[in-house]
């Protein structure tokens, strides 16, 4: 199996605009295939965790952006193109030759909710995850990461470890996967204490857990060792809480859903934003309460984003003036 960099296309898409990479996301790239419940589909569409935290990134962030992932042989020429216009650089993307690129099902019913089916053997898919040796200077320089990556708990702590190593001043917020979720306190302990901000949706909050409400399951996590966690509830919004006792509540931005699929990715990209700038923690959440608004308001990934368009800014204002002090 061999291992190529994804070069670009200047006729498809415009370059990346001049600077260093200040947000990565180390995650995937999948193609979904989406059926809604009343009988549209639209398949092979760009998704995956890591094409959607890009949303929220470029949201607010307009230097160049990295996406680590695998693509295969079989992956749609328009890929590239597309998360090149979203500002992502290609050399992070990675060509894995002779294997298929992850693929799913996205399904949906009529209320909204949504069952992903992987189609890509899970072996398979972590197997060839990009390992931390495959990131080239520029990404491990990178500001702030999003992490949502995993073969063993070990391993991926190690992962973090060596992100932080690297470039000691860096951010990582790290979004929990299926297989983490069984894992007691004792497990999870070194990874929580390595990382930033610990970004789980509701669901994965309350099966880590065992509580039932968004605070008690904050507090749970904070007492695991994580420093700052943001549970994200959906239509429902974010539950924000810090070591320092400091406690929000602020409800999703209201947009037309189309497809909430990633919308979750994109909160943590804008948060992500919002650290590498080095902003107050509820301004981070606020900011990727924004990116998820714009992630949901189409099918799939929104084929360009302006950094810090007035829209995004009357959408923070809004947000701003939502937020309940809970302490």
């Amino acid at each position: 199996m061999s291992t190529d960099r994804l070069s670009d296309d200047p006729e498809q898409a415009m370059n990346p605009p001049p600077g260093s990479i200040q947000c990565t996301t180390i995650s995937n790239v999948i193609i979904d295939d989406i059926v809604l419940w009343d009988g549209r589909t639209y398949m092979g569409t760009l998704g995956g965790s890591g094409s959607h935290a890009v949303v929220g990134m470029r949201t607010w962030n307009d230097a160049p952006l990295g996406l680590v992932g695998y693509l295969g042989d079989d992956a749609p020429e328009p890929f590239v193109a597309h998360l090149q216009r979203l500002g992502v650089s290609p050399d992070s993307l990675v060509h894995r030759a002779g294997l298929p690129t992850p693929r799913a099902w996205q399904l949906f019913e009529a209320d909204g909710k949504r069952t992903e089916v992987f189609r890509t053997s899970l072996s398979e898919f972590v197997a060839n995850q990009v390992r931390f040796d495959e990131l080239n200077t520029d990404l491990k320089q990178s500001s702030g990461f999003h992490v949502q990556w995993g073969g063993s708990m070990e391993e991926t702590t190690r992962l973090v470890r060596q992100l932080k190593m690297t470039n000691p001043s860096a951010v990582v917020v790290f979004e929990p996967i299926d297989d983490f979720l069984e894992l007691d306190r004792v497990a999870w302990a070194p990874l929580l204490r390595e990382c930033d901000v610990f970004l789980p949706n509701l669901e994965e909050a309350a099966t880590l857990t065992g509580e039932t409400s968004p605070a008690d399951m904050a507090t749970a996590l904070l007492d695991w060792g994580a420093d700052r966690v943001v549970i994200r509830m959906a239509e429902q919004g974010i539950w924000v809480q810090d070591k320092q006792g400091n406690r929000w509540q602020i409800p999703a931005v209201p947009t037309q859903v189309v497809d909430v699929t990633g919308a979750g990715n994109a909160f943590c990209g804008g948060l992500l934003a919002g650290l590498v700038e080095d902003l107050p923690f509820l301004e981070t959440a606020l900011r990727g309460l924004v990116g998820a608004s714009f992630a949901i308001e189409q099918v799939g990934v929104p084929e360009t984003l302006v950094p810090g368009s007035p829209e995004a800014f009357r959408r923070l204002n809004w947000a701003r003036s939502q937020v309940r002090n809970m302490e």
